[in-house]
């Protein structure tokens, strides 16, 4: 039983040696994009670097609670080599901006080095072991910033196509007023007003069709396909199909907008000229 239990406690050890030597790579490697991306945001515009500054704020908030973690004795006892990899993760990616994470990172090393004799510095961790768990954990996070701006495409998708469809309920509902209207003048206002919404349904359809199909989804698409293996010509017949097959349903709906104003009746004519000349 004693040798049982040795043999876990190496297996925990060795998986943690490896956990915490990566961990400092990918944190490292985290604080450098976050850091390049402050300056492409910076060469783009004010309003992008606030965005990316209230981005940033956000997540530095996220992880201090996270860090709150590494205080906490029952926390240690119970966490596993990922999770405290983890946290050290998160401490040295933010150990550049916040003196928090900084505070953090020394607990985390005193708890390594008091409870299983670990160097953060120099844990002897296999070198390929350690690599391999690197590449492991920037794949992980890679995926999830993926699903993340995936999801965040997708909810302004639907939040533009919901002003869109706004917009032409607005237009139809002009169109019908310019149809029934008594006065000549207020029909030539509901039709100028008809055509100001329709105008704004379809430039706010425009900005959806990007997030559907655009160059920089086709390049991560071909990327992800290289990776996999597939070959070079393979990849490039894929994205041209892509490109020659890929419309996405707002397109289907401008096409019925269209079909539809050019079959609507001219509206012009006064509705009294027309009861009159059905009259006749």
């Amino acid at each position: 039983m004693a040798d049982e239990s040795d043999g876990i406690e190496e297996a925990f050890e060795g998986q943690l040696r490896i956990a915490v030597t990566a961990a400092g790579r990918v944190g490292e490697v985290i604080a450098r994009a976050r850091e390049e991306a402050a300056r492409r945001a910076q060469a783009r515009s004010e309003q992008a670097t606030r965005e990316l500054a209230s981005r940033f704020e956000a997540e530095k908030r996220a992880a201090r609670v996270e860090l709150g973690n590494v205080y906490r004795s029952d926390w240690w006892e119970k966490a596993t080599p990922d999770q405290i990899g983890g946290a050290l993760t998160t401490a040295r990616a933010w150990g550049n901006e916040d003196p928090e994470a900084i505070r953090a990172e020394g607990r985390i090393r005193d708890e390594l080095r008091t409870r299983y004799g670990v160097d953060v510095d120099n844990t002897g961790a296999d070198p390929a072991a350690v690599q391999a768990a690197v590449e492991a954990e920037q794949a992980r996070r890679q995926s999830e910033t993926e699903r993340q701006r995936i999801a965040t495409e997708q909810a302004e998708a639907v939040e533009l196509s919901r002003q869109a469809d706004e917009a032409d309920r607005a237009a139809e509902a002009s169109r019908d007023t310019a149809e029934n209207a008594p006065e000549e003048n207020e029909r030539e206002q509901a039709q100028a007003q008809a055509e100001r919404e329709q105008n704004r349904a379809e430039a706010t359809r425009e900005k959806v069709e990007p997030l559907h199909d655009s160059s920089e989804r086709r390049e991560r698409d071909a990327n992800k396909l290289e990776q996999q293996g597939v070959g070079k010509e393979a990849v490039s017949a894929k994205m041209a199909a892509d490109v020659s097959q890929a419309k996405p349903a707002t397109e289907a709906v401008k096409a019925q907008q269209r079909q539809g104003a050019k079959a609507r009746p001219n509206r012009s004519r006064s509705p009294k000229v027309q009861r009159t000349e059905l009259g006749r």
